[in-house]
């Protein structure tokens, strides 16, 4: 066997003694040791086969943090091992999050293989990382419309997120906040007559006119509001109460009413509020942006008069559709969106 490199040899040999009188040492080494080999902007073919070898042994054997931190440090490092990337793209997201956004290394071939192969967190980030180095097609350099997702591409993100599990999405919704792939907008003036609209049809148990408000306050279509009100998890319902910077206690009036599984547990109620804690209103308008991307609210026709607005003068024209729509007159008791189209 080749001898290691002066670098690393005095490190080798306590490996085998990674954890002894209660101590592991192993995420200690692990980080020394990569922090030695960052030390240098490359390195000859037997450094790196000495490294490699000796960092995934201790990845595969060290927990979490270390291996983040690790992650962190290598991420935009160029002269990265790539079997050390590729081992820690495809690990628990707080691992993988920092190598899936910036590692050079990692080829469009890995990024395609790495979203087929892992969860719905890590082909969130992936799609991010595409949509920000890769403008639309059709559109020419210097000339990339970021404030507004493709459609097709904000569609897959949207199913990205309705597919995840309640870990997964708490994931993506911590990593909006550092998307690109829209440029969210302020909530509207009238936001907090939204809240109450919004309040006041789930306590009087109105799902259809809470829905209405929903479509009509994101600028979404009908089918996908009623996807918003009705998923199972209930993070889409805080997601619209973090948008419209409604009062945390105001969310969980509505998921005790609204949503079906925080109706069976206290516990879970608790667990969706946490989550409203956690993420920032950019995060969730920047969510908001990519619904209204992925399926906007009709233009051809105007919508249906929600139940709870009350009737404009007799005689009224019309609201024109929602997409076209003018600033407020006194008398339009309609809300805008949160981004107008």
């Amino acid at each position: 066997m080749a001898k290691p490199p002066p670098t690393f040899a005095s490190l080798e040999g306590l490996l085998d003694h990674g954890q002894r009188q209660g101590f592991d040492f192993r995420p200690t080494l692990l980080r020394v040791l990569t922090d030695l080999y960052l030390q240098k902007p490359n390195h000859p073919a037997g450094d790196e086969r000495h490294y490699t070898e000796l960092a995934l042994r201790l990845i595969n054997s060290t927990d979490v943090p270390a291996r983040a931190a690790v992650a962190e440090r290598l991420a935009p490092y160029a002269a990265a091992p790539r079997a050390v990337i590729l081992r820690l793209a495809r690990d628990v997201i707080d691992v993988a999050g920092p190598v899936l956004r910036h590692s050079p290394c990692l080829t469009p071939a890995d990024l395609e293989l790495i979203t087929l192969e892992c969860g719905a967190a890590h082909a969130a980030i992936i799609a991010t990382r595409l949509r920000r180095h890769e403008p639309p097609a059709g559109n020419p350099p210097g000339e990339i419309k970021e404030d507004e997702p493709a459609g097709t591409e904000a569609a897959e993100l949207s199913e990205l997120f309705f597919a995840a599990g309640g870990a997964e999405r708490r994931h993506i919704l911590l990593n909006l906040e550092y998307a690109v792939a829209a440029s969210p907008r302020a909530p509207p003036m009238q936001a907090n007559a939204i809240v109450g609209r919004l309040e006041t049809a789930a306590l009087a148990g109105n799902v259809e006119a809470f829905t209405h408000e929903v479509e009509f306050a994101l600028g979404v279509s009908s089918r996908l509001a009623q996807q918003i009100v009705g998923d199972e998890l209930g993070e889409p319902l805080v997601v619209v109460a973090k948008a419209l910077r409604a009062p945390r206690a105001v969310l969980e009036r509505i998921l005790l009413v609204v949503n079906a599984r925080a109706r069976q547990s206290v516990q879970r109620v608790h667990e969706l509020a946490t989550r409203y804690d956690e993420i920032s209103t950019q995060a969730a308008l920047h969510l908001v942006a990519i619904w209204q991307a992925a399926d906007p609210g009709a233009l051809e026709q105007p919508r249906p008069q929600p139940v709870l607005r009350r009737a404009g003068p007799e005689g009224a024209r019309p609201a024109p559709p929602f997409a076209a729509r003018r600033p407020l007159a006194p008398r339009d008791a309609r809300p805008r969106s949160l981004v107008n189209h």
